[in-house]
């Protein structure tokens, strides 16, 4: 029944194609016919209107000006019969005069058939058609009209009777030769392929005075339609074929043949399917007791992410209840009820990242591999490949113990490297000031102190007096060396214990303890440190302080400055390093500026995490394995302060510690300026 419908609908489309040509052919053929007969009438009323102008400027013309001025206009062709003109209604004017003497005196108005429209003509002020009609002079005829206006009112005497409202000269008319017409506009060709019938609204064949062509009757049949370009009236060429439009298209049978022939074949390839089909379902068959053999789950979703099949071991990896293993479930069924069983985030956010996520890896065109964590610390490795045809294939593989052992040999090289490497970071910067110092005093001989005392000896000038002099500075010079390297020597032992304190800022345990204590006992030991290092380097380091007291773990802070300004001294070549120290909004800023080679803004927040290092040549030939600002922060933060950067790549870093000012209630502090002011007094 579905094939002897289709063949049906498929026949009627043809005779519907072949019908639609015709009819497309016929509106091509009669387009030719539309612009003949436009082009005909559209001269012949401008030769009307050429003619009516004239008149209406030379209302008392004579017939011999009426005849000149008519032998004048352009566009009068063989077709025309004559032209007159009838002023006040009746026809005094007749151009040629000898074929159209007949038609001279006809008053309009006793011309109960034509009078109408010469009305209906001076109501509208447009030129009107009529015709066929048969003429005086013998033949048919059509005629044109115009109708002629005074320029001026210029009495009643001339008024066209019912036409009070404009004053009226009287009628222009030109007669074409019906026959000729016909032939040169080409509808006496097309007559004899088609049925034509000129419609013109607002008329009926029946209104007297009226264009009338072709039949009425053919408007109830389905016809081509053309529209004409007249300003005067609307008209509409309606046509069909000769009998009506055809009722059968070319070729039938053998196209009827050609569809019975596509039905048989449809037949035997819907038999030849359900043969393949059944082949297909042992072979799905086959391929399932394959993929349950296996080990590890196994799943795979077709192009339109829904479930094809899966193996018993892939719904029990993941839990999943045995109404969702059937083939058609859509994968995002399956994102859902993972989300559960995971032990995902109930936030929803957090849950749509994860599907989102996990989509973006079912539908990337390259194999990707992760692993998914269980609650229950199961591990599974995911593999998932987008094949050619857009189909999806998963495979899950438990490596629990494989990651259990990986992370444990990862999680006890980790603790050695990072031991190491806080080591040589650390402990780099005191080493070098205590080594400098040593060497420094192994040469004290070379102290500028002990030159002048050697040399005034030499000179003989070595009074007891002046010796004196030069043994204490040569002390004082030798006491301030050793307070360095006491200074650094503590600084060192502290690192030492600080290696210890590692853990315990990762684990969040490690406690600090903020006092009330003078900013220049933080800032001066680490100036103190550090400035050697930099005048080795050549750089200038200037400090200016700004505060005086802070709330803060005075060790801590130290240790904080330290590593910012060690950091800073180690990658910049040349330059500066400046430290500025400022009070603001209730906290103390600990500004450390340098002119090296800057961060990149893509590794600002990164540079905070612990291990993390910019530029690992860098870091190789300045030293430091990127703990300590990870440290640095976490200390800032832990004294309810902030570390902060600021960087312009090529031109410099800026590092902010903020740390709290003291309570406005708070103890006073002794400062070294207040001390030496009580011993004073």
């Amino acid at each position: 029944m579905i094939i002897t419908i289709a063949a049906y609908r498929i026949d009627r489309l043809l005779y519907a194609s072949h019908l639609q040509g015709v009819k497309s052919a016929t509106y091509r053929e009669l387009l030719e016919v539309r612009e003949n007969f436009e082009s005909v009438l559209h001269s012949q009323s401008l030769v009307l209107r050429e003619l009516s102008t004239f008149i209406g400027e030379n209302p008392d013309i004579s017939q011999k000006q009426f005849a000149e001025r008519v032998s004048n206009i352009r566009g009068i062709d063989d077709s025309v019969r004559g032209i007159a003109a009838a002023p006040n209604m009746v026809i005094t004017l007749a151009h040629p005069l000898d074929q159209n003497r007949g038609a001279l005196g006809l008053d309009y108005r006793q011309n109960s058939p034509e009078y109408p429209s010469i009305v209906r003509m001076f109501t509208s002020g447009d030129e009107m058609i009529t015709g066929p009609v048969n003429l005086a002079q013998g033949g048919a005829g059509l005629i044109l009209r115009a109708p002629v206006y005074r320029p001026k009112l210029d009495g009643n005497s001339n008024a066209v009777s019912g036409l009070d409202q404009r004053r009226a000269w009287g009628v222009v008319s030109l007669v074409l030769d019906y026959d000729l017409f016909l032939k040169k506009s080409g509808i006496a060709d097309a007559e004899k392929r088609y049925d034509l019938y000129i419609d013109i609204s607002g008329h009926s064949p029946d209104d007297e005075g009226t264009f009338v062509y072709g039949k009425q009757a053919l408007l109830k049949e389905s016809t081509v339609q053309l529209k004409f370009d007249f300003e005067f009236e609307d008209w509409v060429l309606h046509a069909a074929t000769k009998g009506g439009w055809p009722q059968t298209y070319p070729g039938r049978w053998m196209h009827r043949t050609m569809i019975s022939v596509a039905a048989v074949t449809l037949i035997l390839t819907l038999f030849y399917v359900l043969w393949v089909s059944e082949k297909r379902k042992q072979a799905e068959s086959l391929l399932n007791r394959g993929v349950e053999a296996l080990s590890d789950g196994f799943v795979m979703f077709d192009e339109y992410d829904r479930l094809i099949m899966s193996n018993e071991r892939y719904r029990e990896i993941y839990g999943f209840p045995r109404s969702l293993m059937t083939p058609g479930t859509h994968l995002r069924q399956f994102l859902n009820a993972g989300a559960k069983i995971l032990n995902k985030s109930h936030d929803s956010a957090n849950e749509t990242d994860w599907m989102r996520d996990r989509l973006a890896s079912y539908q990337s065109t390259n194999p990707t591999d992760s692993e998914q964590h269980f609650s229950d610390d199961r591990v599974v490795k995911v593999s998932d490949h987008r094949l050619e045809n857009g189909s999806y294939v998963g495979l899950r593989v438990d490596i629990t113990e494989l990651s259990k052992a990986k992370k444990e040999a990862e999680c006890a090289s980790n603790a050695k490297t990072d031991f190491m490497g806080v080591l040589s970071h650390e402990l780099r910067t005191p080493l070098t000031v205590i080594l400098g110092v040593a060497k420094i005093s192994q040469n004290a001989r070379m102290l500028p102190a002990s030159k002048q005392l050697f040399k005034a000896y030499e000179d003989g000038e070595l009074a007891s007096s002046k010796a004196l002099v030069l043994i204490d500075e040569v002390f004082d010079q030798l006491s301030s060396m050793m307070d360095r390297l006491v200074k650094s020597g503590e600084h060192l032992l502290f690192l030492v214990n600080e290696m210890l304190d590692v853990a315990k800022v990762e684990s969040g345990t490690l406690v600090v303890e903020p006092t009330l204590c003078a900013v220049s006992d933080i800032a001066e030991p680490v100036i103190d440190q550090l400035r050697t290092l930099s005048y080795q380097k050549g750089l200038d380091f200037e400090v200016e302080q700004n505060a005086e007291v802070v709330f803060a773990d005075a060790v801590r802070s130290r240790q904080i400055l330290f590593n910012l300004i060690g950091n800073a001294i180690k990658f910049t070549d040349a330059g500066f390093v400046r430290m500025n120290i400022s009070a603001e909004q209730g906290m103390v800023h600990f500004t450390v500026e340098d002119s090296g080679p800057g961060i990149p803004d893509e590794d600002l927040d990164s540079i905070f995490e612990i291990f993390y290092q910019v530029d690992s040549s860098a870091t190789r030939r300045a030293g430091g394995t990127g703990m300590g600002l990870a440290i640095a922060r976490s200390l800032a933060t832990l004294q309810n302060g902030s570390l902060t950067v600021s960087s312009t790549l090529g031109e410099g870093t800026c590092f902010v510690l903020s740390l709290p000012e003291p309570p406005e209630d708070g103890p006073i502090i002794e400062t070294k300026e207040n001390e030496a002011a009580h011993l004073a007094a």
